[in-house]
């Protein structure tokens, strides 16, 4: 999947690779913004240093290599932002996508656009067959994301996810590879 890399989404935006040279500036963000971020990442208080960042990406890094996923970096104007994924499922025919952004970089259309790339990728070169996303019910700025995308809403996961103060529902969206434009299925009629 390294060849997929770097992938510039215009008006500033890059993909990378996710890896342990991202871990001080993601740790950065997530220390400065860390009560907003915490509000629907449940991992939030488990980055507590750059050494846990790095050995999270470090793990990332594995996961790609192994084929369980894609995992990206964005920079904005050469400034780290965010990352987001595409993970495969246990059976290896869909994936989630997954994902996180600094708010200064919110309102761009970054994540959208991030998200747009990491589906086409999904369907041309992984070959999945469903591609899912699920969001806090109340996490409209997610939310959207799938909306804006034309995904399927699926329905509500009742208390689906833990945070670190309360239980939330998930609102489920997905997308079938014949169902995304442009996709190798999409164009083959099926």
């Amino acid at each position: 999947m390294a060849e997929l890399l770097p992938r510039d989404l215009g008006d500033g935006v890059v993909l990378h690779a996710a890896c342990a040279a991202d871990a001080a500036e993601a740790f950065e963000i997530v220390s400065a913004e860390r009560a907003r971020l915490r509000e629907w990442l449940p991992w939030i208080d488990d980055t507590t240093d750059v050494e846990t960042q790095a050995r999270f990406l470090t793990g990332l890094e594995q996961a790609a290599y192994d084929g369980r996923g894609i995992y990206v970096a964005i920079r904005l104007d050469n400034s780290l932002v965010g990352f987001a994924d595409v993970r495969r499922d246990r059976l290896g025919a869909g994936g989630e996508v997954g994902y996180w952004l600094a708010a200064a970089a919110e309102g761009r259309g970054v994540m959208t656009r991030t998200v747009a790339a990491l589906i086409d990728v999904s369907f041309d070169t992984l070959r999945l067959h469903r591609v899912q996303l699920q969001a806090g019910t109340a996490n409209l700025r997610s939310r959207a994301v799938a909306e804006r995308l034309g995904m399927t809403f699926e329905g509500v996961r009742r208390e689906a996810e833990q945070l670190p103060d309360r239980f939330v529902d998930l609102a489920v969206y997905s997308v079938l590879a014949h169902e995304w434009p442009g996709s190798v299925t999409a164009l083959a009629g099926g």
